[in-house]
């Protein structure tokens, strides 16, 4: 069982990798209202968290999505190299959404404006650059390592999706669509059939 809020954000990962690998899991979407009560029965006090067995909880968005990853065939177990290198992104995106995550709670109208602003025109371009200098090192050709889809490919569709949505005022919408390779895999994980169902 795979409990979240009901957004997409740092739980979309593991719930598509599940999702693509065919992995029958229950997905539970919590409010902020039941939250304060679940809190102090997590892990560290945070979501997501994955509940394997009925017993064991698992917390830490990143292990989650190696867990699910490894059921689903869609991460490298057996060469600790691809593995690295897949970590690298997955890890380097999660920087990417961690720097507007910061922003989501800012109070101060004017100060989420220019942090956003700096993000877009600044921080987020030099990300997105890196990670499509990186991709051309390490793809295969449509994946962002190697020659098969895996977690680093699933967590890059996430915060494109995100950023194209419009959910984040400031965010241009088409942001990413410059970076040719960070692009195509967002499209390759989107017509995905399974993704497409989800």
């Amino acid at each position: 069982k795979l409990t979240y809020f009901n957004v997409s954000m740092r739980g979309e990962p593991a719930r598509l990798a599940l999702t693509i690998g065919g992995i029958p899991f229950e997905d539970e979407r919590i409010n902020g209202e039941s939250w304060p009560a679940l809190k102090s029965t997590t892990p560290f006090g945070q979501l997501p968290f994955l509940t394997v067995n009925g017993t064991t909880r698992v917390a830490q968005s990143g292990g989650i999505l190696r867990y699910a990853g490894a059921l689903a065939n869609l991460y490298p177990c057996t060469d600790p190299l691809k593995a690295a290198l897949v970590d690298q992104v997955v890890f380097h995106v999660d920087d990417i959404s961690n720097a507007v995550y910061c922003t989501i709670h800012e109070s101060d109208a004017a100060k989420k404006s220019l942090a956003r602003k700096t993000l877009a025109e600044s921080k987020w371009p030099q990300m997105f650059a890196s990670l499509e200098r990186v991709i051309t090192q390490h793809s295969g050709g449509k994946w962002a390592v190697g020659d098969s889809m895996t977690v680093a490919d699933i967590q890059i569709y996430v915060i494109v999706s995100l950023i194209s949505s419009g959910l984040w005022d400031g965010i241009p919408t088409d942001l990413t669509e410059k970076y040719s390779k960070v692009h195509a895999i967002y499209k390759a994980v989107q017509s995905h059939p399974k993704v497409v169902e989800w």
